[in-house]
């Protein structure tokens, strides 16, 4: 972490935070620690005795034969999602779109969220359009995350050819020989220095063998079962991992390996912070972002650092003895709404603290004097202090985590870039398909043209927009669900009534356009029943005019 959270200070402000869990009180007896540690935290107790600590983060020893994060999640496997699907192509399909979306370091609870809100889609709008959606989307975030050498179909290698020099090359060259610059003087010292040590390292042998008395007395197979064998060899490879502050209670071997369970970086949060000062942490990300996201906070958080500081140029004018300044009055309409920087983060962070905290006490101080003789004297004083400068302290730690961990989320950083910002808000806000996809043509035009979008930037507004997309598709008016109902009780006749009305009819040309393509969708759905219906009619009648061909002859008893 770039700025270090006192523990002591978390343990009286915010008693119930899951990292003093893992951050036992050391007192010198590490028994009976940790016996009243168990005791403070007796929910924890399971997570206590499997886990370790590492630094910032806990992690926990898992085998080798330990299933993937994707083998843990019940809804992602190959007989669920067959049973969900009905088939087996597109199960396979499901669970290799989830795969592409996901990230490579997604653990199981990413694949559980995306694998059940695909679930979801695919009954409400059918298998084989939401499969189509999850392929698009996977090729592109493969194509981001992806390294050249896996986008590689083939590579194709041949032998170079010695190229031959011309007769006006080797002219050139022996004239560029001829005229070369000559070689630097030699360095008597450094040569001399280079050639001691030379000297020193150069024939060093090892004089003895250093025996392993430990490797020795577990790795010799002399009268050993198979089982001792593979007990002494895994003792033998058993590790301690140590750290900066001294030996960490983890043991594991070659086969097994550490997984990260909890980072204390992540739980620093707003709820760490008194019920006082949560306002503060609120605004962060307003700060952060700026633009028409934020710009309302920025310009108001400008406006107060620069009262703040017209009115300390004014008391540092009254101290000294200089003229009065007059207060300076600043409008907001003057400060742009471009996101705060680091050092205006600071300058609003102290002011917005001195008003929390603003609350002085005068304190009795005890002071001793002396005179040039030597004789001393006391003297009592009264000292203005804030008494909660401690909690103020621990405020403003736990304020800066939170702003330096925005930087490390790719969607805030990139909110930070107006053009990026103002497409994003622009795609959230439509509510129509139509305007959907000219945003994108803006988009494209911005990362290809103008240069205003990196390739990273571009695909997050491709994703939102087909998200977007997914939002609306489902947002019906009255007057869409009553088309709706007309078409699906329409006959032949009727059906080609509603079709011309779609291109003609007034409120029909009034839709956005995924209500007009859900009536269209419609419209095609039921002219495939509506044919399917005239050819079992068709059939039905065919065989009734067979059966009345055949004439049954009954002979006369």
């Amino acid at each position: 972490m770039a700025v270090q959270l006192n523990i002591e200070q978390l343990r009286n402000f915010a008693p119930q935070s899951p990292i003093l869990a893992f951050s036992p009180i050391d007192t010198g007896s590490p028994m009976q620690d940790w016996c009243a540690h168990l005791g403070r935290n007796s929910l924890r107790r399971r997570e206590l005795e499997e886990f370790a600590i590492l630094g910032d983060v806990v992690v926990r020893i898992a085998d080798e034969l330990e299933p993937e994060p994707l083998d843990r999640v019940k809804i992602m496997s190959l007989e669920y999602a067959m049973r969900v699907l009905g088939d087996e192509c597109d199960a396979r399909e499901f669970v290799r779109c989830v795969k592409a979306i996901a990230s490579p370091d997604a653990g199981q609870f990413e694949f559980g969220q995306i694998a059940a809100y695909y679930y979801g889609e695919i009954r409400r709008r059918g298998t084989a359009e939401v499969l189509k959606e999850m392929g698009l989307l996977g090729m592109e975030m493969t194509a981001v995350t992806s390294t050249i050498a896996d986008r590689e179909i083939s590579v194709e290698e041949s032998r170079s050819v010695e190229l031959k020099l011309t007769v006006a090359d080797q002219r050139r060259v022996r004239e560029a020989a001829k005229n070369r610059r000559p070689l630097p003087p030699r360095t008597p010292n450094f040569d001399d220095e280079m050639a001691a040590v030379l000297h020193r390292i150069g024939r060093q042998k090892v004089s003895t063998i250093i025996n392993d008395d430990f490797a020795a007395f577990y790795l010799k197979d002399d009268d050993k079962s198979i089982e001792d064998m593979d007990r002494d060899f895994l003792t033998f490879e058993n590790l301690e991992q140590y750290d900066e502050n001294g030996i960490v209670g983890l043991t594991m071997n070659g086969g097994q390996r550490s997984v990260v369970v909890f980072d204390f970086d992540c739980e620093i949060d707003s709820s760490c912070l008194p019920l006082a000062a949560r306002k503060i942490a609120s605004e962060l990300g307003r700060l952060f972002v700026g633009h028409s996201l934020g710009g309302a906070a920025v310009r108001e958080a400008r406006d107060l650092i620069a009262t703040a500081e017209a009115e300390g140029n004014e008391w540092a004018a009254f101290h000294t003895g200089q003229v009065r300044m007059a207060k300076a009055g600043t409008r907001k309409e003057e400060h742009s709404a471009r996101p705060f920087s680091d050092q205006e983060f600071e300058n609003w962070l102290g002011v917005k603290l001195d008003e929390l905290y603003g609350r002085r006490v005068t304190r009795s101080v005890r002071r001793i004097r002396s005179y040039s003789q030597g004789r001393t004297f006391e003297y009592m004083v009264g000292q203005e202090v804030n008494p909660d400068h401690e909690e103020m302290q621990y405020v403003a730690s736990v304020c800066r985590i939170i702003w330096n961990r925005q930087y490390e989320d790719f969607h805030l950083r990139s909110l930070r870039h107006q053009a990026y910002q103002e497409l994003y808000v622009a795609l959230r806000e439509t509510v129509d398909t139509a305007d959907v996809a000219d945003l994108k043509k803006q988009a494209y035009a911005a990362f290809k043209e103008h240069q205003k979008l990196s390739l990273k930037e571009f695909t997050a507004l491709n994703t939102v927009a087909k998200s977007q997309e997914v939002r609306l598709r489902d947002r019906l008016s009255p007057l869409t669900r009553k088309w709706l109902r007309m078409i699906a009780n329409a006959s032949a006749g009727r059906l080609r009534f509603l079709k011309f009305s779609l291109y003609n009819d007034v409120e029909a040309k009034a839709m956005k356009r995924q209500e007009k393509q859900c009536l269209w969708d419609a419209v095609r759905s039921r002219e495939a029943d509506l044919k399917v219906e005239a050819r079992t009619l068709g059939e039905r009648v065919q065989q009734n005019a067979v059966e009345r061909r055949h004439v049954r002859v009954v002979h006369a008893a």
